[in-house]
């Protein structure tokens, strides 16, 4: 944090977007204080203000790290149905 990068999840990085363009947001008290401590908004009086690492921030893009990464279907006979023994353990 030393160079002013911090890694933000995607909803994250929506809802400083949306406090950037000053929309009205429900921002739970968690997500408030995290971005408070990272020093990405200020809570004051007047209510919530972005810093400029906050602007910074809302300005990145959103990764799609998540929809490359998707589990493959599992294998299907030829009804359609999965077939037999293919669940995995959790232990």
């Amino acid at each position: 944090m030393a160079d002013g990068t911090v890694r933000l999840s995607r909803q994250e990085i929506r809802l400083l977007r949306a406090l950037a363009e000053g929309r009205q947001i429900h921002l739970a008290s968690t997500h408030r204080l995290r971005f408070e401590m990272l020093g990405l908004l200020h809570d004051g009086s007047q209510g919530i203000a972005l810093t400029p690492l906050g602007h910074r921030c809302s300005r990145q893009p959103v990764a799609d790290e998540e929809a490359e990464s998707s589990p493959a279907p599992p294998p299907r006979d030829r009804l359609g149905r999965r077939k037999a023994n293919r669940r995995h353990s959790p232990f």
